[in-house]
């Protein structure tokens, strides 16, 4: 498991995923994360700095939005 720093792009609220763009990468973006139901949804404001952890190396379905960074 790896974990990484990205910007929150958008958050679908309905569906609780959320589209990431990694750090480090300008046009790379993760699609359809899960995220934890643990973050209040007011946090998720587009912009924030995430962490993501990715599960299985090389499988983009298990990652999972933990933490938004101050």
């Amino acid at each position: 498991m790896a974990t990484l720093r990205g910007r929150l792009v958008r958050f679908d609220g309905s569906a609780w995923r959320a589209v990431v763009r990694l750090e480090g990468s300008a046009s790379m973006e993760l699609t359809g994360v899960a995220v934890s139901r643990a973050i209040p949804v007011a946090q998720m404001v587009a912009g924030r700095t995430v962490l993501v952890d990715t599960g299985n190396a090389g499988d983009a379905a298990e990652a999972v939005l933990t933490a938004i960074v101050a």
